[in-house]
């Protein structure tokens, strides 16, 4: 006899960031190394708001490239970190449905 298995998805408590809507955008752009300007792989990147709180953690891909998905339209603050820090922050209008935000350059 096959032995039966049940799945089950859940929703962990989150900030608002994570509810599914019907309307919601990605925020990306590009980090790069302001001595060079050689792309900064694996920085961590997130989205801050009062209203809505922090989001996950996304990482910059080898090119320096991050993709943050399934954000609401809104005000936020776009965090770049580095050694458990914040080296960079602007604040951003996420708007659907793409926002792209410039270059981000940080320190080696």
């Amino acid at each position: 006899m096959k032995a039966h298995r049940e799945y089950y998805i859940g929703v962990l408590a989150a900030p608002a960031l994570f509810v599914c809507a019907a309307s919601a955008a990605t925020v990306r752009g590009q980090i790069l190394y302001a001595s060079d300007n050689s792309p900064a792989a694996y920085i961590a990147v997130r989205l801050n708001s009062d209203a809505k709180g922090p989001s996950e953690f996304v990482y910059s891909g080898s090119d320096g490239r991050y993709y943050i998905n399934g954000i609401p339209p809104g005000e936020y603050r776009l965090e770049v970190w580095r050694g458990g820090k914040v080296v960079f922050t602007v604040t951003i209008t996420v708007q659907e449905p793409v926002t792209d935000v410039a270059t981000i350059r940080v320190p080696v």
